[in-house]
């Protein structure tokens, strides 16, 4: 065997190398400043999306987002969203809404710091009330996990007395989307109930790209590529009660229930090597330990009150939790890292101004306020990767129902104890809200 293939990962350890070299570049003392480390990891997300199926992503408006909290209550909002299923059945208007994200991630160790940004699609609802205010259609496609991991590492090996330079890249991509088909129904004039059956499909590809500066190395990609699907079942429900300590006064609750599912998921190993006629692929999939396994995915529980002694002010609490103690992978382990349940917190404001008749530059924007935060889901060397959350936001209102709504948040995750890694996190969130009255017709006169 040639020297050089010691440098490749094996495929027990394929996953854990992502991280792996993401904690080794951070400390290498060939990398000693930021401007050095910045290219290394362009273009990626967390390091903590390496584990498992990858990060969770939650499910927020950019409404909800920019206020602190997960949309599940939806007092005095426009833009009803995917949150809750008990919230479809409150809508007048036919709405599309999408969102995204742009991140910018300073990560840091004990020795140094590195770099990064990444731009993230997020959601898509387009929701139908088949009949105004009583009963809502929703279709949405959204991710429940995600994974974007890139990190590039230069360095050298003796071969035969020659000393030979390669670069290395590894890529984890992927995660677990839902596709989305639900409805809403207003069963009396103050609760509402949703469910929304779903497919959850899981794709996830994990790669390792070779460069040598010597011809007696081939250029090649080890790729591992897994997939799998599954049905799933969500849940909600919410009331809204009206003029309970004043005349104009509002209090809204919600809660929602994701129901555990479990899909088989296939993997397939290959390489493909750069060669000078061409290139060439070839299966690996027979050395793998096995080509299926078993994935489940865990309970969620969320509930959320909001209050508005009027229209133009509200304020909100909400909390999710998800169990993912019961989490399990067949096909790969943890990487070192234990699986806890996870418990968010979010609380936040919001002013809006434009609901009262006065002219103004200023009162013609949505003001939102919040703070957020996330025990997390995973426990390495007994540390909590925990996230704390502080939320901004400003909504843009045309003179239908249709919004723009923009957030900004800044966030804290991970440690620097234990030698693991602290993410400082600037996030800028653009959520769009298309609505168009339907199903309405005219009073006679």
């Amino acid at each position: 065997m040639k020297k050089g293939a010691q440098m490749f990962v094996s495929i027990s350890h394929f996953k854990g190398a992502l991280l792996l070299a993401a904690v080794f570049i951070l400390g290498s003392q060939t990398y000693i400043g930021a401007q050095n480390l910045s290219s290394n990891l362009a273009q990626s997300g967390s390091v903590y999306s390496a584990y498992g199926v990858g990060y969770p992503v939650d499910l927020e408006t950019g409404s909800a987002k920019a206020h602190g909290v997960f949309g599940l209550s939806s007092v005095n909002q426009e833009v009803v969203g995917l949150s809750n299923p008990g919230l479809w059945s409150q809508s007048y208007y036919t709405q599309g809404a999408s969102g995204l994200d742009f991140k910018n991630l300073r990560l840091k160790n004990s020795t140094t710091e590195a770099r990064s940004t990444l731009f993230e699609k997020g959601y898509l609802q387009l929701l139908f009330p088949i009949k105004s205010n009583e009963l809502g259609l929703s279709v949405g496609l959204y991710p429940v996990t995600r994974s974007n991991l890139r990190i590039i590492n230069e360095d050298t090996f003796d071969s035969f007395g020659d000393t030979v330079a390669y670069q290395s890249e590894f890529q984890q991509f992927g995660g677990i989307n839902k596709f989305e088909l639900g409805f809403g129904w207003k069963i009396t004039e103050n609760i509402s109930i949703g469910y929304a059956p779903s497919v959850a499909f899981f794709t996830m590809e994990n790669s390792e790209a070779f460069n040598f500066s010597s011809s007696l190395y081939a250029q090649q990609t080890q790729k591992l590529n897994i997939s799998g699907a599954a049905f799933s079942h969500r849940f909600g429900v919410s009331g809204t009660f009206r003029s309970l300590l004043r005349s104009q006064d509002k209090l809204s609750l919600g809660a929602t229930f994701t129901a555990p599912f479990s899909m088989t998921l296939r993997q397939n190993f290959f390489t493909e090597k750069s060669l000078e006629v061409g290139s060439k692929t070839v299966e690996l999939s027979n050395l793998l330990p096995a080509k299926r396994g078993e994935l489940s995915m865990p309970l969620e529980l969320a509930g959320g009150v909001g209050y508005a002694p009027h229209n133009r002010f509200n304020i909100s609490a909400e909390v999710h939790y998800q169990q993912w103690s019961t989490y399990s992978n067949t096909l790969f382990d943890n990487n070192g890292a234990g699986m806890t349940d996870r418990l968010r917190f979010g609380t936040g404001v919001q002013l809006h101004p434009y609901k009262r008749v006065q002219s103004g530059f200023f009162s013609s924007f949505k003001y939102s306020a919040g703070l957020s935060y996330d025990t997390g889901h995973l426990t390495i060397q007994d540390q909590e990767i925990r996230t704390l959350w502080l939320h901004s936001g400003l909504g843009i209102l045309s003179r239908s129902s249709s919004s723009l709504d923009v957030s900004l948040r800044y966030g804290f995750r991970g440690t620097t104890e234990s030698s693991l890694i602290e993410e400082n996190i600037w996030a800028i969130g653009l959520s769009v809200n298309l609505a168009e009255i339907m199903f309405l017709r005219p009073k006679l006169q």
